[in-house]
């Protein structure tokens, strides 16, 4: 049996949240040892299902961002950070480096990614001179053999991520519409999209055939899902009731006059000097 339906972006992110809650991986974690969940806005799904509550909103969840027409960082006085260390499933206040000195080896790393390929590389933009939150875990988690989850939508699909993080870093942009920024390149992740998540969650194989389309599909992608007749049936059911009408996610965007920056050609402008567009 087969069906196929669209998941406007905010859908899929619902999807990959509830499809990362319900990995063996995740719950050993939250029974036996840390979850770590770095910021962004798709972790913020990840963290509303683990927990179950929709206390936080997930586009206060991140500094990154990319929204209104560039690649940016969110005011820092609109943010309000989700809980980012759970021990046993309860949040602790420990620092990402205090929860990897207290090991287990059930701990587990969760981090969205801004790009993903067919070879299951996943990339992640830096900004700022020591790249944000990857380096303080990429060490930890390669070197003691954890766990590193991505939950990462398709519409972020790219022909090679390897190429994508070639092509930039910051000292080697000239203009910037937006943050200067490099990518990181993970090759070892466990890379849970829209695919993944519905073979979790149901045991059926989805193939992602169309993206993109207007009047909010866009970043949308197309799945077609085939099963036995009780796991489409259950998958059509959890779409409908649990996935679809899935708010879009409110944008962030910093304040140009004050960011940091300086290699964007709006750095610094204030509100009446900058492009319509970016009004």
């Amino acid at each position: 049996m087969k069906v196929v339906f669209t998941l406007k972006s905010a859908e899929s992110k619902r999807l990959l949240a509830k499809g990362v809650a319900s990995m063996e991986e995740v719950k050993q974690a939250k029974e036996n040892a840390y979850i770590i969940l770095a910021g962004g806005t798709t972790n913020g799904y990840v963290a509303q299902e683990i927990l179950g509550t929709r206390d936080f909103e997930p586009h206060r969840a991140t500094v990154g961002t990319s929204t209104n027409g560039v690649l940016c960082i969110t005011d820092p006085d609109a943010r309000k950070p989700f809980p980012n260390i759970l021990h046993k499933g309860s949040p602790v206040d420990k620092t990402i480096p205090e929860a990897f000195q207290d090991f287990h080896k059930e701990t587990i790393v969760i981090k969205g990614a801004n790009a993903v390929d067919t070879q299951g590389n996943v990339g992640v933009v830096t900004a700022g001179f020591d790249g944000g939150t990857i380096p303080k875990i990429i060490g930890t988690v390669t070197s003691q053999g954890l766990k590193y989850i991505t939950p990462v939508g398709l519409e972020k699909l790219v022909p090679s991520v390897k190429e994508a993080a070639a092509a930039v870093g910051a000292h080697r942009i000239d203009h910037s519409l937006g943050a200067d920024f490099g990518i990181y390149c993970i090759t070892n992740s466990i890379v849970v999209t829209e695919i993944e998540a519905l073979d979790i969650l149901f045991g059926v194989k989805a193939t992602h055939v169309a993206s993109g389309g207007v009047g909010g599909n866009e970043g949308a992608v197309v799945l077609a899902v085939e099963g036995s007749e009780e796991a489409v049936e259950r998958t059509i059911d959890f779409i409908e009731n649990e996935i679809k009408g899935e708010p879009a996610v409110p944008a962030n965007k910093g304040i140009c006059k004050t960011c940091r920056y300086i290699r964007c050609r709006y750095q610094g402008r204030q509100v009446d000097e900058l492009p319509d567009w970016l009004k």
